[in-house]
């Protein structure tokens, strides 16, 4: 296979182009499991600022800590409040289910590993996180509307779009760069409700009725959180960005991995509901990339694919699952079934749902992205100036537009 680590230029694919052009060949299929990127220029880090007030940023997931590392960066120190007990938002692991981080939330890199440098923005780093290639030796395979299966090598476009961490995750690689230099200045457990901005600086109230003030303020709180109105801003954001808010959809977002004792199955699974204008589903070998001997397959599902796994309970729906892999596969998956761990990015209180969807418009990511009376910011992975989001690597950009905006 084909390892890659950073500093390897590699172009840069988005998530919507690259399903789009590609939907009527095996390339879309295994587009789905990228998460979208677009390419970063290095920072031009200033040791020094003339900015001296107060800053806090609400949410510690990649872009808050993003932000508070970038500012720290420039000798600002922010405050970090955090909804959760503890850090990193939508790319949490689960370190106990077996032997390798297994990604809950945003797995891959679907950029050049040249984007982790971009993140760290410090030249005198070197970022040793590894990222590997699914290449031809890996096969994708691909069920048709009869039930039937076709396996195909992973070859061209399709074989080089996608990274995986190898033997780390997402949160390692934050852990490891960016919460070092940041993990003092978190506060936890501390729900924002009211942003009220309509005096001199900005007031924020917590789920507990205390205040905490700053001259300005970063919200990275995921959307669905602020359609469902757990976060009240007074004045009342501009008639653009209630427009926004309200035309946005949040796909439903939930993932699950299946132990088994053999592995039966192809690098990546398909079907023909794999990538839709209503949603996305497919498996695919959660292992990729680890030192392991443990056989773990995956399943990716976000928008209407995801909302019907959510419909079932936790006995039906790992019998509906063994159920289309026994169709497919005679019997093994039943057979050689270990155990499975369900994440349903519904049921979070402060993410409540996955990401925006593949195909809104970009004028609601431009509009969310844009700040209010110079003192309110927003940064995440659906707040982005660009043609592209919900991605880790998007949400960290969108941090460092939101920090040169706001020192400007």
């Amino acid at each position: 296979m084909d390892h890659q680590t950073t500093g390897t230029s590699r172009p840069s694919i988005d998530r919507r182009t690259f399903l789009a052009t590609s939907a009527a060949g095996l390339a879309g299929l295994s587009g789905v499991i990228a998460a979208c990127g677009a390419e970063t220029d290095p920072a031009e880090t200033d040791d020094a600022t003339t900015f001296e007030g107060r800053i806090i940023i609400i949410g510690a997931g990649p872009a808050g800590m993003t932000a508070a590392y970038l500012l720290e960066r420039r000798g600002i120190t922010a405050e970090i409040l955090e909804a959760t007990g503890s850090h990193g938002g939508r790319i949490r692991h689960n370190l106990d289910f077996v032997d390798f981080p297994v990604s809950l939330g945003a797995e891959w890199l679907h950029d050049g590993p040249s984007t982790l440098d971009d993140i760290v923005d410090d030249p005198s780093v070197t970022v040793s996180t590894g990222l590997i290639a699914y290449s031809a030796d890996d096969s994708i395979g691909v069920v048709d509307n009869n039930g039937e299966l076709e396996a195909f090598p992973m070859e061209g476009e399709f074989a080089d779009s996608d990274l995986k961490f190898e033997g780390s995750s997402w949160l390692e690689f934050f852990d490891t760069y960016i919460v070092p230099d940041i993990s003092d200045q978190m506060v936890f457990r501390t729900p924002i409700t009211v942003v009220d901005y309509s005096g001199d600086g900005v007031v924020l109230t917590d789920a507990s009725g205390a205040t905490h003030t700053a001259d300005r303020v970063i919200v990275t709180v995921p959307l669905a959180v602020l359609q469902r109105g757990d976060v009240r801003f007074e004045p009342p954001l501009p008639s653009d960005h209630t427009d926004a808010i309200e035309r946005a959809h949040v796909w439903n977002g939930l993932k699950a991995f299946i132990e088994f004792d053999e592995a039966f199955y192809p690098t990546v699974l398909a079907f023909d509901d794999s990538y839709t204008d209503d949603g996305q589903r497919l498996f695919y070998d959660a292992a990729f990339g680890h030192d392991t001997d443990v056989n773990l397959l995956g399943l990716f599902s976000v928008g209407a694919q995801a909302e019907y796994y959510q419909s079932l309970s936790d006995g039906d729906f790992i019998d509906d699952v063994l159920a289309e892999l026994d169709s497919v596969f005679d019997g093994a998956a039943s057979q050689h079934y270990v155990r499975h761990l369900v994440q349903n990015w519904n049921d979070e209180p402060f993410a409540a749902g996955a990401y925006l969807e593949d195909e809104a418009p970009s004028s609601i990511s431009r509009q969310l992205s844009r700040s209010i009376d110079g003192r309110v910011f927003f940064a995440g992975d659906a707040y982005t100036q660009f043609d592209n989001w919900s991605s880790v690597d998007t949400a960290a950009r969108s941090a460092r537009d939101a920090v040169d905006e706001l020192l400007s």
